[in-house]
């Protein structure tokens, strides 16, 4: 009719509400399913507590409610160093059950729990990140990003183990996300809710750190309110965030008089690899050398994370900065999940850690690739729009075909071939110690030893574990008794435990007298390689 006006042209369809509870429920739920499915599947194949630092992990929390000292303070220094407090403090309530305990299922509950976690936040982060992407690709992308977590034959095995990996994924990746709410919104709440997330992150594992400094000055620059607000926000982010870190420093000046005993101790990073520089000498050519470490750790991330779905992820960032550059600072949090690359690469440059992801030869710290996974399930499914001229939907259905192939790859030979697997296997089942320590944790447990037991429970750990000892009967290095040893073997040991070259083996070299009293006192039980088994008295076994 004249006129009247004319409806504008329809705008093309943009997907841009908050993601729906009923598919964030449905998320959860089919991860929930995966972990425990995965868990079952591993659990039964003897395949979830092969990691030697897994056990020691377990030890360390067992060894907090299972002491012979009754003192708070004596109970709370075996949390220890390096290894930071979130995973052990909450497995403390489970560990108090010597099957959880002893089957490592106490600490693999939090990496499952985390892994769904995870699963929820990586689907929410991607949510925000692709809402404006025009249909279908606005609801595809996020479960895209969503299976690619989910599926990934690496984390499906390392959240059945009692390892950190999915503990630091599923905090970082909700400290992320929500952060990107604040970003959205700018509430104090939030912000404070994206710090505590943050924190537990520092707490969990030191690759947050980086992390949590670069969150701190995003928080800076993001917020949009006159400069006295942006003051009180970095505050209380930088304030609430630090405490973490903070609290870690007091711990361990506390415990060993050195806040940084975590970087240069004798159980630091640094002090194994300056201890085991014979075996480790290869390491050095990655010292100082950038380009040596990008690739190293570029191929270490492809081991877990899958080459192809890598290659994606590269697109789809290349993507998003060519597309987005006057809205990239809106979703600037997603970038975060990249910072633990470059602490990996900065700390093989430093000599800090070592890697080596190549099966063939040796599997080392390939473990640490698998974080990269949250950044290459977030950013894969940028590119998924490039391929729009064969169809929408049939860019999204072949987005899935790749995953799925590459997947299929990874378990090509079996889920027992995934390196991060082989590698547990490898060093804390199949190597020699490994083998040793076993057979000694089978004598000990078919003729089990009276209270007490003096040993050092490091690298001996898994025989407490495995051969049904208790730390409650143990004079171990955690102890005040063995500091209190001096001349001679205390009356009530009944059993020594000594591996050679471990601290108490040092120990009784270096103190005459406490040899003699050893030698005098006790008979060889058994022996198995370095380790000796001794008993007061009795006959001399073989």
């Amino acid at each position: 009719m004249k006129g009247e006006n004319l409806p504008p042209p329809a705008a093309p369809t943009i997907a841009r509400r908050e993601p729906s509870r009923r598919t964030v429920v449905a998320v959860a739920t089919v991860a929930t399913l995966l972990s425990i499915i995965a868990f079952l599947y591993f659990y039964d194949s003897g395949m979830t507590n092969v990691y030697g630092d897994g056990v020691a992990r377990l030890n360390i929390a067992r060894k907090v409610v299972d002491h012979p000292d009754d003192s708070p303070w004596q109970r709370y220094i075996q949390i220890g160093t390096p290894w930071l407090p979130l995973q052990t403090v909450l497995m403390l309530p489970f560990v108090t059950s010597d099957r959880l305990w002893r089957t490592g299922i106490a600490g693999s509950i939090f990496s499952m729990l985390f892994y769904v976690v995870a699963s929820v936040s990586v689907y929410l982060i991607a949510a925000s990140l692709y809402r404006k992407e025009a249909s279908p690709y606005g609801g595809a992308l996020p479960l895209i990003a969503a299976g690619i977590f989910l599926l990934n034959p690496s984390a499906l095995y390392m959240q059945s183990t009692p390892m950190t990996e999915l503990v630091f994924m599923g905090t970082l990746s909700a400290a992320v996300y929500m952060l990107q709410r604040w970003v959205t919104r700018p509430t104090r709440g939030r912000l404070a809710w994206a710090s505590v997330a943050m924190t537990l992150a520092t707490l969990a594992r030191y690759e947050a750190w980086p992390v949590a400094a670069v969150a701190a000055l995003m928080v800076a620059l993001l917020f949009k309110g006159d400069n006295v607000e942006r003051l009180k926000n970095t505050a209380l982010f930088s304030a609430l965030v630090a405490a973490g870190p903070a609290y870690w420093l007091w711990h361990n000046r506390a415990i060993y008089g050195d806040a940084l005993e975590f970087l240069r101790g004798p159980y630091s990073a640094r002090g194994i690899y300056l201890e085991n520089r014979a075996s480790l000498g290869w390491a050095n050519i990655f010292v100082g050398n950038a380009t040596l470490d990008v690739f190293l750790m570029g191929l270490t991330a492809a081991v877990c994370v899958g080459p192809i779905v890598l290659a994606l992820a590269g697109v789809g960032v290349a993507r998003l900065a060519a597309t987005r550059r006057r809205s990239l600072l809106e979703h600037a949090p997603a970038l975060l999940l990249i910072v633990p690359f470059f602490f990996h690469v900065f700390s093989l440059y430093r000599g800090e850690i070592q890697i080596f992801p190549l099966s063939a030869f040796g599997l080392l710290n390939v473990r640490y690739g698998l974080p990269h996974l949250l950044a290459a399930a977030v950013f894969a499914p940028a590119c998924v729009p490039l391929f729009q001229k064969v169809g929408k939907r049939w860019a999204v259905a072949a987005a899935g075909s790749i995953i799925a192939f590459q997947y299929g790859l990874i378990l090509w030979e079996g889920p027992s071939q995934i390196a991060v697997f082989q590698e547990g296997y490898r060093n804390g089942v199949n190597a020699r110690p490994s083998r040793e320590r076993a057979r000694v944790a089978l004598a000990v447990r078919e003729r089990p030893p009276q209270p007490m037991i003096l040993m050092h429970t490091g690298a001996l750990g898994p025989v407490v574990t495995m051969g049904g000892l208790r730390f409650s009967d143990i004079i171990h290095e955690g102890t005040t008794r063995w500091h209190q040893i001096g001349e001679g073997i205390p009356s009530d040991v009944s059993t020594v435990i000594i591996q050679e070259g471990d601290p108490l083996d040092r120990r009784l070299g270096e103190n005459p007298a406490l040899a003699s009293d050893l030698a005098a006192g006790f008979h060889l039980r058994m022996a198995a390689g370095k380790i000796r088994v001794l008993t007061r008295g009795g006959e001399q076994g073989h």
